[in-house]
């Protein structure tokens, strides 16, 4: 395994115990009750952490030369990511039309902010690391970007939770870090004169998913979600 990703995941454990921090007091603490949760919160849940257990388990296997374990793991990720894809849509649809029956529409749009581009991000992140699954230099830098969008989700609540920062802040500050973890690994690869072109894909994949927050309420984006929810929910 190249350097640079010999040791990703502690990156990847990083992100997971981030998740657990900051859905705690939103979602765990309601254990085992959970109270006015629905079945896409737990589906969302279950899948994700599963996917991000399975990104946290696979680089060990390579690194201590378990490469039989390694594939066989990596075929539940063709079941485990359109599951996780799966959970991500149906979360952002019940909002919607839970949202969409007591608020603005335009509100309710420019919100769509923080889930789409995400989760669209992710789809196209775990396809690209399916379809190159053979080829290592692509299929490690793919994998590695879905764990990307998920870092939003944990710190963000986190920094909300635990540390009082305004909503709006920590969606920018969470977006924002993932945008520069990703310009990171690009650099790195220009520095070791790699192929830059999968880096450079997801970095701006993560820049897109940061100007469509910071741009919520412009007309192109209002337009762009009011069309993603005509044609899917």
């Amino acid at each position: 395994m190249e350097k640079t990703y010999k040791n990703i995941g502690y990156l990847f454990i990083a992100i997971w115990l981030m998740v657990l921090i900051g859905f705690h007091q939103t979602y765990t603490v309601f254990f085992p009750q959970f109270k006015n949760f629905r079945w896409e919160h737990h589906l969302h849940g279950a899948t994700l952490m599963t996917w991000l257990l399975m990104l946290m388990v696979q680089p060990f296997l390579i690194k201590y030369g378990k490469y039989t374990w390694h594939r066989t793991l990596g075929k539940l990720g063709y079941v485990l990511a359109p599951l996780a894809f799966l959970s991500m849509f149906s979360l952002v649809r019940m909002a919607y039309l839970r949202d969409t029956a007591h608020r603005p529409e335009p509100d309710v749009l420019a919100g769509l902010a923080i889930s789409i581009p995400p989760m669209l991000a992710f789809g196209l992140f775990a396809s690209l690391a399916f379809l190159y699954q053979k080829q290592t230099f692509y299929h490690v830098r793919y994998i590695t970007a879905t764990s990307f969008p998920l870092i939003g989700p944990g710190l963000g609540r986190a920094l909300i939770t635990y540390g009082g920062v305004p909503f709006p802040v920590a969606v920018s500050l969470v977006f924002s870090l993932a945008t520069l973890i990703a310009l990171v690994f690009l650099l790195l690869d220009l520095r070791n004169r790699k192929n830059p072109y999968p880096l450079l894909l997801i970095f701006g994949m993560l820049l897109l998913n940061l100007l469509c927050w910071q741009f919520q309420t412009s007309g192109w984006w209002l337009a762009t979600a009011k069309t993603f929810a005509w044609a899917f929910f």
